[in-house]
């Protein structure tokens, strides 16, 4: 709401209008003149008020048949100011009670004797101060989602690849089953696993994992807004395939983040929202120093909301390792409001620590990098956050929502779905099973207590 200034000119004329509305009501209702000088009217504002209704300007729809009854109410009213000129004060004591007996005062005059200070307030000149209105709460979506490799491993052929589906379907078919989750939130957040390169230089390591410049189009397709890049997959073509793969970020405008470089992503309500995104399976502990020095530059940024994104645990476990539990807890002590994990390919449980929320894997997603792996379950994690004056209030609401990688059973074919009837109670089932350790549950509509 915005509040104008109203000049002092403006400011009377408001109140002469107010003052003659308030007497024409008490008139046409046969209370008492006496009233009217009681609250601090005068004869003045009594023949304005019979001007008025004398020469017709206004009209009361309401009293329109009653205009004779109505006239005889003003006649006795002024009967009543010209009896209090003789006698004093006896009429308007008289007139009081009367008007509190019968309670015929119309709203914003007093029918009792009333200090200046109550009598300015209700009926007394000016215009009542506006008091400035409480912020509403502003609530923020953040959908988050495991490991996308956009390409395909180098020692795979075409067929049945991500490459093939590519070429087959183009750019707005692998998020199309799940695109209008995305589409909803105010955030969608992934972990890419991979490069986008045309280089042939590979880091001799056993699996390489790259998609060629022109992939970045499936993220905006999908309506993906932001990506944590630290992973064990960014270097699998050197320096060169890191710098391409961030040209190609920049080029569709999506924030990034991996080790010291931080990413911001601000929704169209215009709130920032920051993320950190660090590589533990290469980097060890070290990546704590990224984590403390990230987190601490992002509230120098005064972001609303802070995401620590960690690739950790080992690969087709779906328990945490220790140091998984305790650099997560490090995060949410270091000021992160959410720990985003993936890496091991395989959902791993939630936990709540200090309030906050610990999503230790979200598994695959829309995964180039196996053509048909084992355990096809993942699931979106969607937080709610309520905000304050720019701040979290209070605790995140956490939805899973289960999903498979791929629309078929028998392979991937690289298109998330949303999963449904005994599939998702069977995800839900084993959610529960994995966040048991720490004393978390996931209802049957997929939010967690």
């Amino acid at each position: 709401m915005v509040l104008k200034k109203i000049p002092e000119k403006e400011k009377g004329n408001r109140e002469e209008k107010r003052k003659v509305k308030v007497w024409k009501r008490i008139l046409l209702t046969g209370a008492s003149a006496c009233v009217l000088l009681a609250g601090g009217y005068g004869y003045r504002e009594m023949a304005m008020v019979r001007a008025e209704m004398e020469s017709g300007t206004e009209v009361l729809g309401e009293m329109a048949a009653e205009d004779k009854a109505s006239g005889e109410a003003a006649a006795e009213g002024e009967a009543s100011l010209e009896g209090q000129s003789e006698s004093g004060g006896e009429a308007a004591e008289e007139g009081n009670s009367k008007t509190e007996a019968e309670g015929e005062i119309g709203p914003g005059v007093s029918g009792r004797e009333e200090t200046p200070k109550e009598t300015e307030r209700e009926v007394g000149p000016g215009v009542p101060e506006e008091t400035k209105a409480e912020p509403e709460p502003e609530t923020v979506t953040i959908s988050l989602a495991g490991d996308c490799s956009i390409g395909t491993l180098s020692i795979h052929g075409y067929e049945g690849t991500f490459r093939e589906m590519y070429d087959k379907y183009g750019a707005s078919y692998f998020f199309k089953n799940v695109k209008s989750v995305f589409e909803a939130d105010d955030m969608t957040l992934v972990n890419f696993e991979g490069v986008l390169t045309n280089s042939n230089k590979k880091v001799p390591k056993e699996f390489n994992i790259k998609g060629k410049p022109e992939y970045i189009h499936v993220l905006p397709e999908g309506d993906i807004d932001a990506v944590s890049f630290g992973n064990n997959h960014r270097i699998d073509y050197g320096e060169q395939g890191v710098a391409d793969t961030i040209a190609a970020f920049q080029s569709i405008g999506i924030p990034y983040a991996y080790d010291e470089n931080i990413g911001i992503f601000e929704t169209e309500s215009g709130v920032k929202i920051g993320f950190v995104s660090v590589d533990v399976v290469y980097g060890g502990r070290q990546v704590e120093t990224y984590l403390q020095n990230g987190l601490e530059r992002l509230r120098q940024e005064n972001v609303s909301l802070i995401l620590a994104c960690c690739h950790w645990g080992i690969e087709s476990t779906y328990y945490p390792e220790s140091y998984q539990m305790e650099l997560g807890h490090k995060c949410i002590d270091w000021g992160a409001d959410l720990v985003v994990g993936c890496h091991p390919h395989v959902l791993q449980g939630v936990e709540k620590y200090n309030g906050k929320y610990i999503l230790y894997s979200l598994g695959n997603f829309c995964f180039g990098g196996n053509r048909n792996p084992r355990d096809k379950n993942t699931m979106i994690a969607q937080a709610v956050f309520t905000l304050e004056e720019g701040k979290p209030k209070g605790e995140a609401e956490m939805t899973l929502i289960p999903c498979t990688i791929s629309s078929v059973n028998h392979r991937n074919d690289y298109c998330p779905t949303i999963a449904q009837g005994e599939k998702r109670s069977e995800i839900i089932q084993k959610l529960n099973a994995y966040s048991s350790q720490f004393g978390v549950m996931v209802g049957e509509d997929g939010k967690v207590y």
